[in-house]
């Protein structure tokens, strides 16, 4: 661990589940990873953005053979796309010069410059390919936010339940040793009794075993302390992207044991409803699927374009050339109308028949989906409560299981019990204290599910 991170918890040598929290949602690689999510959801929108950029055409295309110039084209046109009505607006400079050119396309010597417009008066009116696209990479960039919140909420899952593997470890060590310990003393006891006379031989051998019994628990408690303190620093990363070790001299805090009421269950199924990101995803798909569906109705309209040219001298200006008296507008232009009509429209209806029933499954998916989040969340609320009422009840037990070997002990130290018996009632004291750390443990993991499956982390 950095110096930094390790010095505000140093003296305690505690290493909080908030402390680790905070790190994890700081510097962790796959939070990073999420992040780039909404980066690729901007470059999305750019590209859509994209269809409506200026545009600036420059054809040439002359011909010359055997000393006849047979046609002289240039064409220079900017474009400049409107979102509103789909329209486009151009402006330009065209010269068509040439011996074997008509006067339908011919142009005066210095050309001739032109403003006009392009409009869609039926199909594309509303919307169009442009309009749909921009729309949906709008659309996308909550898509992508939703899908990195989700990202990290499987990532906390993930960290949660190993941090509080850690603590069971921790404290499963704790305990283990000072069950070996125990049994350390209670050994050279039984040896000095045995000595004086006090107690049978076969007394030490059997205080040896459970000496020897206990230490291999010991070692092995030791080294799944080490595996778990390894799980845990997958996921401590500095600002620069380097790995940190969580050091041997850290400790877990104690199970933080906050009860969820159920004020805080109806919290957390009120967020499920509105900002589960799965539920999220299905809603902003149905709105994309939306934007589909009105392209695919526009495009059962007849196709019926109008552009309109402005036929000027403007370039004249430039060069100071005389410009001719035009009269009034519109003396000089030029129109066209583009007019197209499937006669069956198969294509645009199949197009619009599967959006729609695209929109008809992720109806049903998302009814689905709305029910097994509710009923996750209540499972997930109903294993925190149940832990709940186990928790006490092995707290109980092991006050209980304390007073017993406490009593067996007095007995043994009068003569009127044996060595088996006080192993046997500190072995199951033991284990009794193990069984609540684990339950500890799986109270604070099932606490991280429930916030999972309501679809937050915090």
């Amino acid at each position: 661990m950095n110096t930094a991170l390790w010095a505000q918890t140093d003296t305690a040598k505690v290493f909080s589940y908030r402390d680790f929290y905070d790190l994890v949602l700081k510097n962790h690689p796959v939070l990073r990873q999420a992040n780039s999510l909404s980066g690729q959801a901007k470059a999305e929108l750019l590209m859509a953005k994209g269809g409506f950029d200026p545009k600036l055409d420059i054809n040439f295309d002359r011909k010359y053979f055997e000393n006849k110039a047979y046609f002289n084209f240039w064409d220079n046109q900017l474009k400049v796309p409107l979102y509103w009505g789909g329209m486009d607006i151009k402006a330009g400079f065209e010269r068509n010069v040439g011996d074997v050119l008509g006067t339908d396309i011919r142009t005066p010597l210095d050309g001739v410059s032109y403003v006009g417009i392009n409009v869609p008066i039926l199909q594309r009116f509303v919307i169009d390919e442009r309009r749909a696209t921009l729309q949906n990479a709008r659309i996308f960039q909550n898509i992508a936010e939703a899908e990195r919140v989700k990202m990290i909420n499987k990532l906390i899952l993930t960290a949660a339940k190993e941090y509080w593997e850690w603590y069971f470890s921790y404290r499963n060590q704790l305990l283990i040793k000072e069950f070996y310990e125990l049994a350390a003393q209670r050994f050279q006891l039984v040896s000095k009794r045995v000595m004086q006379g006090d107690l049978p031989a076969i007394d030490t051998a059997d205080a040896q075993v459970t000496l020897l019994d206990r230490r291999v628990m010991f070692e092995q408690a030791t080294v799944e302390l080490q595996n778990a303190r390894l799980k845990l620093s997958n996921h401590l990363w500095d600002a620069n992207g380097s790995p940190l070790e969580l050091p041997e001299t850290a400790v877990p805090q104690l199970s933080a044991g906050q009860v969820i009421d159920v004020t805080t269950l109806a919290n957390l199924l009120e967020t499920a409803r509105l900002r589960h990101p799965e539920i999220q995803k299905l809603d902003l798909k149905a709105q994309q699927l939306n934007v589909d569906e009105r392209l695919g109705r526009e495009m059962l309209k007849p196709r019926f374009d109008i552009g309109l040219s402005s036929l000027n001298y403007a370039h004249r200006f430039i060069t100071g050339s005389k410009i001719p008296d035009a009269g009034a507008f519109p003396a000089f232009y030029k129109i066209n109308v583009d007019f197209s009509l499937p006669l069956l429209f198969r294509k645009e209806r199949g197009k619009l028949e599967i959006i729609r029933v695209k929109q008809f499954q992720n109806t049903l998916e998302t009814q689905q989906l709305r029910r097994e989040i509710n009923n996750e969340v209540q499972a997930a609320y109903n294993d925190v409560k149940n832990l709940e009422g186990q928790i006490i009840q092995q707290q109980i037990a092991v006050q209980r299981q304390a007073q017993v070997l406490r009593a067996e002990e007095q007995r043994f130290s009068i003569g009127e019990s044996q060595l088996f018996l006080v192993n046997q009632r500190e072995s199951k004291l033991n284990e009794l204290k193990v069984k609540l750390e684990s339950m500890k443990a799986k109270y604070e993991k099932a606490k991280a599910t429930l916030l999972f499956a309501a679809g937050t982390f915090e």
